[in-house]
């Protein structure tokens, strides 16, 4: 990684920082207690990609982001995308924060991709070149009302079984979360 890599990360990081500490206070000690990937939104999160002898990976497959918040993709292995499922950049449905802007971008053991994310709300997204596979992801974005999610919808008929049924997974801990946070 280049030194302005890393003093980027940092400055991204150590900015959100302060972000994050006001969003804690807001956020019920108990909400999310059971599920390690919700309750505790990051100013950053990591998601590494992964396919070899064992599958395909995602880690952690639902990232927990404070408005602000970045997401940096790394590849631990294989060449791999992400892309927001949206028209413009992948796929037939809008499963993104109606806020949100769609992304795509190329992911390498030597070149990571990064986002940050502005605006509250659920984001699904695919690995276009392992979706098949199932290599999908989520990003929550706060702590957004659930029924004016997109991404929590039921996945588009055009997408693989395997995406298919990863999201609704996923989805369904992110929607099971929302409700109790506005119940």
């Amino acid at each position: 990684m280049s030194g302005q890599q890393s003093t980027r990360r940092r400055l991204l990081t150590s900015g959100s920082a302060l972000l994050a500490t006001g969003l804690a206070g807001c956020v019920d000690d108990e909400l999310g207690k059971d599920d390690p990937l919700l309750g505790d939104p990051e100013p950053y999160v990591e998601v590494t990609l992964a396919n070899d002898e064992s599958g395909v990976r995602v880690d952690p497959p639902i990232a927990h982001l404070v408005e602000g918040g970045t997401v940096e993709w790394v590849a631990e292995s294989g060449s791999h995308d992400t892309a927001a499922y949206h028209p413009e950049t992948h796929g037939d449905q809008r499963r993104i924060s109606e806020d949100g802007e769609p992304w795509e971008g190329s992911v390498s053991p030597s070149s990571p991709f990064d986002r940050e994310f502005h605006h509250e709300g659920v984001y699904d997204y695919a690995c276009r070149s392992h979706e098949e596979r199932g290599m999908v992801g989520t990003i929550l974005v706060g702590l957004p009302a659930p029924e004016e999610q997109p991404g929590l919808e039921a996945p588009s008929d055009e997408y693989p079984a395997d995406a298919s049924d990863e999201l609704e997974r996923y989805n369904e801990r992110v929607r099971e979360f929302l409700v109790e946070g506005h119940g």
